[in-house]
Order: C-alpha cells, then sequence, then structure tokens
C-alpha cells in the first residue's frame, strides 16, 4: 500500500469535512450564501431597471444588509438547522468513506477498525464537529497501514533472502559431498589398480587386453 492509493479516499473525506463545517457555521455561511445568490440575482435587473445608475455593488451592499438582517432575526433557526446538517452530512461521509474503503481496501480494517468507529462518534459532536475528524482518522489509518505492511514486507525479504541462502548452502554441501564421494571412488580405483597392475598400476588384464 502506498500514498498514491490513499489520496482519492483522503479527498473524499476532506470534502465530506469541509461540507461538515460549512453547515457547523451555518449562521455565518447561510445568510453570505444568501447574499452572494441575491447579488447574483439582482444586480442585472437593477442594473437595467435604473438605466446603469446602479449596478453590481449595489445589489452586493443591499443583499449584504438584508442578509445579515435576516441571519440576526432567524440565528435560533440557522443554526440548529446547521447542526442537524452537519451531523447528517458528518454520517454520510463516514458510511460513504466506509463503503469505499472496504471494496478498494477492506484490510485497512484489520488494525484500525476501532479508529473509524471511533470517528463517526467524534464526527456526531456538535462542539468537535468543526475538526476534521474523517480526514484525519482515514490518514491515521493509511499510515497504520503503510507502515505494518511495509515492515511486513521487510520480514518477509529476509526470510526469503534467508530461505534461498539456506538452500544455496545445501546445493553447495551437496556439490562438495557428491565431489568427495567421487575422488574418494577414483582413489580407491587407483589404488586397486596400483595393487593389481603392476609397475603402471595397470590392471593385469586390462595389459592383456592391450
Amino acid at each position: 500500500m502506498m500514498w498514491g492509493r490513499a489520496t482519492p479516499v483522503l479527498a473524499v473525506s476532506a470534502i465530506f469535512d469541509a461540507l461538515r463545517l460549512m453547515f457547523e457555521m451555518f449562521w455565518f455561511f447561510g445568510p453570505a450564501l444568501a447574499a452572494l445568490y441575491c447579488t447574483i440575482t439582482t444586480s442585472g435587473t437593477l442594473e437595467a431597471w435604473t438605466f446603469g445608475l446602479l449596478g453590481t455593488k449595489t445589489a452586493a451592499l443591499v443583499c449584504t444588509a438584508g442578509a445579515g438582517l435576516v441571519g440576526a432575526v432567524a440565528i435560533e433557526m440557522i443554526a440548529p438547522f446547521g447542526v442537524i446538517m452537519a451531523m447528517a452530512v458528518g454520517f454520510a461521509g463516514w458510511l460513504t468513506v466506509g463503503i469505499i474503503l472496504l471494496v478498494t481496501n477492506g484490510r485497512i480494517f484489520k488494525e484500525n477498525a476501532l479508529w473509524f468507529a471511533g470517528s463517526l462518534l467524534v464526527s456526531e459532536i456538535p462542539i468537535v464537529g468543526s475538526v476534521p475528524v474523517i480526514t484525519l482518522v482515514v490518514w491515521k489509518m493509511y499510515r497504520t497501514q503503510i507502515r505494518v505492511e511495509k515492515a511486513a514486507l521487510q520480514t518477509f525479504e529476509k526470510e526469503q533472502a534467508a530461505s534461498q541462502l539456506q538452500q544455496q548452502n545445501r546445493r553447495m554441501a551437496r556439490l562438495l559431498q557428491d565431489r568427495a564421494e567421487t575422488e574418494a571412488a577414483d582413489d580407491e580405483w587407483y589404488e586397486q589398480a596400483h595393487a593389481e597392475g603392476g609397475e603402471y598400476g595397470i590392471p593385469e588384464k586390462a595389459r592383456e587386453a592391450a
């Protein structure tokens, strides 16, 4: 496992964490998005109605003031809505990332199942919801997996090298044993030939055949 394969999952986690943060601060982002939408939709109309006297700046000023006023009045409804949506987005992100991990890299849960389960609990706490819990936990899970698998690979490579060295030593010992047996057989043959054959160590039968 390398970090290149972890990057897409981390990107998905970061997107859900960003959405969760936006809803956690919806008391701010809600009016801000409303002001932006109002400015975009009304600036052209306002400019046409006033024959170019009033345009984008005026629309932005009016929309920002209106959105701020509405946000201040409706904050008691906007804030709880943001918290509920943040919890929903957090759960959806946790579920989505979990399914991706199960499909693409199920063995990551061998060492990190409790961490991932704990990330759901932390992400659903409103006060701690602004922390990118899903991204941090997924990053830690991948880091742990990479470290464990790297150590396992090094151990496997050492075991393979030791096994190959042992096999080489066995082959070498077998060759040396075969050579020693061959030399012993040759020495025995020469001694027997010398005992039977006379001056040049040639057996009597060999001289008669010659």
